[in-house]
């Protein structure tokens, strides 16, 4: 199982945890003795299955492991029908995850609108997805980055502004604060989120790289982000004859994650529409798999 932040910040200290692998390396704890990746799902991969109420959320859990084999999963705040603010309903999801195996590794949330006119207003929309981590017993809190502007010089310091007091609130409930490219044009690189990290400078809150959010060389950006990397989002939209994704190629995408020394979590996020979400799900673990085998 994943062993939480806090635990690990707890016997080891924080410093410990900055010098694992060099700075935003996340302790080496989410993989088996085989491989040092572990495949995820993200929930919404499933949402069409939620939405015609085909999947119950609380089933979620048990349906990955039955259908798909895999133990570690998040949610995703829009998935939980309503009841993300239910806090009974998630300790009931949690215990129905426990009751299934699986491990409920993240949250996704909304954005945080770094504008210094809507920065308090837009952080205190997102302070209750801390504590609806914390009791799902989920390691990281998703949250998409609003940066204002174009300029990505004078773009750095609202977003660190923005960013220090999330960090802070979530580092008290054990939670870590993960930016996922998205909202925004700044954002959607991963050149400037690399930027914001490096001077923000805060072991509560590093990068989640997902590939089709990517607006610049998405090669290039996921490089550049992977020393701040906690978790990675595995996009997936199609795919060609042979299993291939035609947006990205996945080995060398899986290269570069390998020369960052990562060790963690890969999630699948299928959002294709050719393929049904079971089939597209089966189609995207086969070519992470295939990809890691590569390595």
């Amino acid at each position: 199982m994943l062993q939480s932040r806090r635990d690990f910040l707890q016997t080891t200290g924080a410093v410990a945890f900055a010098a694992t692998t060099g700075i935003g390396a996340r302790p080496a704890s989410a993989h088996d003795e085989k491989s040092p990746y572990t495949i995820g799902l993200s929930q919404y991969s499933l949402r069409a299955l939620i939405r015609d109420k085909s999947l119950d959320p609380l089933d979620y859990p048990a349906f990955t492991m039955e259908n798909f084999g895999i133990d570690h999963i998040d949610l995703w705040e829009g998935g939980l029908n309503g009841k993300q603010g239910d806090l009974k309903y998630l300790e009931q999801l949690r215990g129905r995850s426990e009751k299934a195996g699986t491990e409920i590794f993240l949250l996704m949330t909304g954005a945080l609108d770094a504008n210094p006119s809507k920065r308090e207003q837009s952080l205190q929309t997102i302070i209750p997805s801390i504590e609806r981590a914390q009791i799902l017993g989920a390691e990281f809190l998703r949250v998409f980055l609003k940066a204002p502007g174009k300029d990505a010089t004078a773009g750095v310091a609202p977003c660190v502004e923005a960013l220090k007091p999330l960090a802070d609130a979530a580092a008290k409930k054990g939670v870590m604060i993960a930016i996922e490219p998205g909202a925004s044009e700044l954002s959607s690189k991963g050149a400037f989120l690399a930027s914001v990290m490096k001077e923000l400078k805060h072991d509560n809150c590093r990068l989640m790289p997902d590939f089709g959010k990517q607006k610049n060389n998405v090669y290039n950006g996921t490089e550049v982000m992977m020393p701040y990397t906690v978790t990675i989002s595995a996009k997936m939209h199609s795919f060609d004859d042979k299993g291939n994704q035609p947006d990205f190629d996945y080995e060398r995408l899986m290269k570069i994650i390998a020369a960052a020394n990562y060790r963690g979590i890969i999630s699948i996020e299928w959002e294709g529409s050719k393929l049904k979400p079971i089939e597209g799900v089966k189609a995207s673990k086969k070519l992470l798999e295939k990809s890691i085998a590569a390595l």
